[in-house]
C-alpha cells in the first residue's frame, strides 16, 4: 500500500514538472532547429496531377482517433497524461502496446495536421511518433524474453510499420525540398523496424 501511494505521489511530481516544461514551451511557440522548414508550399508543376505514380491499396490498419491536436493549448495536459500512463504501465506486453498505440495516434495527428496546412507542426508529431514505434519494438523484445506470447503484437506491429510509412510518403509529396529531408530521415525508423518484426516472424 505504501509503496503504491510512493509511486502515485512520484508520479504526480514528475507530471507537474513536465506539464510546467511543456506549457512554457507552448507558450513560446518554439519549435525545435531540426524541424524549420524553410518552404512548406506544394511544389506542383502544370500537368504534375498526370505524373504521379500509381495509386497502391491502402494499408488495412486502422489508426485510433488522436484526440485533441498538438497545436491545442491543452495538449500539454495529455503529454503529461500519457507519461503518467506509461510510467505505471509495468508489465513489458502492456507496455509494448501503449507505446504503439501513442505512435500511431501520432502518426495520425502530423498527418491532420499536415491537412490544416501546419506542416512544420506535423513534421515535429511524426518524428516524435516514429520514436514511440521504435519504443513499441524494442519493448515487445524485452517481453518476448520475458516469456510474453507476441505473436499476434508482432503481427499488428509490421502492418503498423507499413501504415506509418505510407503516410510519411504522402506527407512527403504534399511538401517542399527541406521537409523531404526531414521525412526521408524519419522513414527510416518504420522500414527498419518493419525488417526487425519481418526477422523475428521468420519472413
Amino acid at each position: 500500500m505504501l509503496k503504491n501511494v510512493f509511486l502515485i505521489a512520484a508520479a504526480l511530481v514528475f507530471a507537474f514538472g513536465i506539464l510546467t516544461a511543456s506549457v512554457y514551451r507552448t507558450s513560446a511557440q518554439t519549435v525545435a532547429p531540426n524541424f524549420k522548414v524553410e518552404s512548406l508550399e506544394m511544389e506542383m508543376t502544370e500537368g504534375e496531377e498526370e505524373a504521379t505514380p500509381e495509386a497502391k491499396e491502402p494499408v488495412d490498419y486502422v489508426l485510433p482517433w488522436p484526440g485533441i491536436l498538438p497545436d491545442h493549448f491543452l495538449y500539454p495536459l495529455k503529454m503529461v497524461r500519457d507519461r503518467i500512463w506509461l510510467f505505471l504501465t509495468t508489465d513489458p506486453l502492456n507496455k509494448a502496446e501503449l507505446l504503439l498505440k501513442f505512435a500511431d495516434k501520432r502518426i495520425y495527428s502530423a498527418q491532420l495536421l499536415f491537412d490544416k496546412g501546419k506542416a512544420e507542426q506535423g513534421l515535429s508529431t511524426a518524428t516524435k511518433a516514429e520514436k514511440y514505434l521504435e519504443r513499441a519494438i524494442n519493448q515487445e523484445k524485452v517481453a518476448r524474453e520475458k516469456g510474453k506470447d507476441t505473436a499476434a503484437f508482432l503481427e499488428k506491429l509490421a502492418k503498423a510499420t507499413l501504415k506509418h510509412e505510407e503516410i510519411l510518403l504522402e506527407m512527403k509529396e504534399k511538401i517542399g525540398e527541406t521537409g523531404k529531408s526531414v521525412i526521408d530521415t524519419t522513414l527510416e525508423y518504420s522500414r527498419q523496424g518493419y525488417q526487425q518484426v519481418m526477422e523475428v516472424l521468420g519472413r
